[in-house]
């Protein structure tokens, strides 16, 4: 059969479900390029998995930023592989996190804004990594990815550092306590050795801004005095901003930057500390590690704060790079489109476990494959509010809660991004000539809105008949014409 018939057959039921396509006739030449080196089979690696809550892509300054945020992280993966187009499938932390934990939708595991918790459903990347003999441990920063809520299914031990937060009153100690005792929790491993799987949530670059004046003074120095500093660091989440409460100024978003910037460089110090630790043990290039973020944050971008309710390039393009020499070449880039559902595969690809999570089809969506299909789309979504809108309804009883009550669905490609907010209106965004997402082509473009219109709605179709089962296995004509009058595929 050609190569020709062979991607036919492949991707009519791939296309759909994953947004993948073209890995027989790309997938070759790309993997020197993508930054996948040619494997050496060698015992089982450790696998280091670091998520930096609330961590937007474009404030990395290995991802282009202008300022040295990031010096310690940017050292560290130039010895790895920076995935440059990496999304999240969701806006916020608990569904992200499913997403991460399952490598599925939320429409599909079932963790989002109305059930507010991990279904016991699904197989999670711990259990898969326990049951392949691996010493699986975590420490989390943020309240929403507890044990209570499903997250700890799998793992053999589960350090819930926010409830130090709660003790201390701090999220500042509490990710200096999670680092602390991951460095301990390592050295402790020096004569052990069985693999480990250790994941790591690390919760402060998330709203309140309170980093330590060391790192505040790189970019709030003599800047602004100390009650419009601690004006923006008292703000804790948006629903007050929502309800109309206070109004935030130009110099207030400035200011919220400032705040922001200083975190990423905080936490950037706090991760060198593991880093170090990898390497005075000698088994840092037998680790896997992974760094990314659950979703990114608004910071003034559409008028907006926090990260609820948004499908901005603010809120889903996130951070992913990886360092394991045995898999990726040094300094290199992928600029093809990838998603946080792309991390479980292919960890246990590199790992040798495949066969835990068969649903997943690890072969076309870990990111080593040599039968990695490129996605043409990225899919994410958000159910409606409820505890933002419980929350609302408590808290400020004047506010129209019906204004929140929708659920959002986004599809992205590499040159548009459509935002459908249910049953309500569309915005249609041109991400070549309008990357920061200002100019809504919606009316002007009907054309291509109803096309990716049509594209989504067929996929969440499909994806919503075929949610906890296997490789989704349908077939749509019409979206792949669709994909092919935009250019998306040949």
């Amino acid at each position: 059969m050609n190569k020709k018939n062979i991607t036919k057959l492949l991707n009519r039921r791939q296309v759909l479900k994953y947004g993948l396509y073209g890995s027989i006739a790309a997938a070759a030449p790309a993997l020197w390029t993508t930054g996948c080196a040619k494997f050496k089979p060698q015992k089982k690696p450790n696998v280091l998995l670091i998520l930096l809550d609330t961590a937007r892509a474009d404030k990395f300054s290995s991802m282009g930023y202008k300022r040295n945020t990031s010096p310690n992280i940017d050292a560290f993966f130039a010895q790895g592989t920076i995935f440059q187009k990496a999304y999240s499938t969701a806006c916020w932390t608990l569904p992200a996190h499913g997403s991460l934990f399952t490598g599925l939708y939320p429409i599909e595991s079932g963790a989002n804004s109305e059930t507010l918790h991990l279904p016991q459903t699904h197989k999670t990347l711990a259990q898969a990594m326990t049951n392949a003999g691996y010493d699986t441990t975590a420490f989390i920063c943020n309240s929403w990815v507890s044990a209570e809520r499903g997250f700890a299914r799998g793992f053999n031990e589960y350090n819930e550092m926010w409830r130090e937060s709660q003790r201390i009153g701090t999220k500042t100690n509490a990710e200096e306590a999670a680092v602390t005792k991951t460095v301990q929790w390592l050295e402790k491993r020096k004569n052990i050795k069985n693999p480990f799987f250790l994941f790591m949530n690390l919760n402060g670059i998330h709203l309140p801004y309170r980093a330590k004046k060391p790192f505040l003074s790189q970019f709030l120095k003599n800047k602004y005095n100390n009650k419009e500093i601690n004006r923006i660091a008292s703000i804790t989440a948006m629903w007050p901003y929502l309800a109309g409460k206070y109004k935030l100024s130009k110099k207030d978003f400035q200011i919220m930057n400032d705040l922001y910037d200083a975190e990423v460089v905080f936490t950037d110090y706090l991760v060198k500390q593991v880093f170090d630790q990898l390497t005075s043990m000698g088994i840092l290039d037998d680790t896997l590690v992974i760094l990314t973020s659950d979703h990114g944050e608004n910071l003034g971008e559409h008028g907006r704060i926090d990260h609820n309710l948004s499908m901005h390039e603010t809120t889903l393009h996130i951070p992913l790079m990886m360092r394991y020499p045995n898999r990726f070449k040094p300094a290199t880039r992928d600029d093809d489109l990838v998603s946080i559902l792309d991390i479980a595969p292919t960890i246990l690809d590199i790992c040798g476990v495949n066969k835990e999570m068969q649903n997943l089809n690890i072969e076309k969506t870990s990111l080593v494959s040599q039968n990695r299909d490129a996605r043409v789309f990225i899919i994410a979504s958000n159910e409606k509010p409820r505890a933002g809108i419980a929350l609302m309804k408590q808290q400020y009883p004047q506010f129209d809660t019906k204004t929140i009550d929708y659920r959002l669905r986004t599809i992205r490609t590499k040159l548009h991004k459509l935002i459908w907010t249910v049953d309500k209106d569309m915005q249609l965004f041109d991400l070549k000539n309008d990357p920061r997402e200002l100019k809504n082509l919606a009316n002007s473009q009907p054309e291509i809105k109803n096309k990716l219109h049509k594209i989504l709605v067929s996929w969440l179709k499909q994806t919503s008949s075929a949610a906890g089962t296997a490789y989704f296995k349908g077939q749509d004509e019409e979206s792949l014409k669709l994909l092919r009058s935009l250019g998306y595929i040949k």
